[in-house]
């Protein structure tokens, strides 16, 4: 889930909101960590043994995100690229137009608004300028779509 890092050599990017919402799931697995050795005392079954070694998973993994992520405006990027961290507005052939917050794969799902960076349209528009006019493939088919701004997001 978490290996941006590891696997394509950049850091992985959190914005400040989705930097909160990862700490309070940890937050919440550590309490139901505690919870969990509590049932352990009690009785040691199957369940409660696998529930706890996925817990400390989750809290080692998230606990690693959150020591080695980065903010949007500590990346030294062009400032005109789309980046994750920006929020993109697009325009569709028809005239339509379509606003969201390109972010970590981790922190998509905090809200409708953000999309992330694995995302097709995401992926179109990354690396692109506003004005670009960029080709988005998804499973279905592909479209066109162009960048009209961006804008920095911490």
């Amino acid at each position: 889930m978490v290996t941006d890092a590891a696997t394509h050599g950049r850091p992985v990017v959190l914005t400040t909101a989705g930097r909160a919402w990862i700490e309070a799931r940890r937050d919440r697995a550590v309490e139901r960590r505690r919870r969990v050795d509590d049932e352990l005392a009690a009785e040691r079954t199957d369940e409660l043994i696998s529930e706890r070694r996925q817990l400390d998973d989750q809290i080692q993994e998230l606990t690693a995100l959150l020591r080695d992520a980065v903010a949007p405006g500590d990346v030294i990027d062009d400032p005109s690229v789309v980046e994750i961290g920006d929020e993109v507005e697009i325009e569709f052939p028809d005239g339509e137009r379509e606003t969201f917050l390109i972010v970590h794969p981790v922190e998509a799902g905090m809200d409708d608004h953000r999309t992330s960076s694995d995302a097709p349209v995401a992926r179109a528009v990354l690396g692109h300028r506003p004005g670009d006019r960029v080709t988005v493939t998804t499973p279905s088919g592909s479209y066109e779509c162009t960048i009209i701004g961006r804008e920095r997001i911490g």
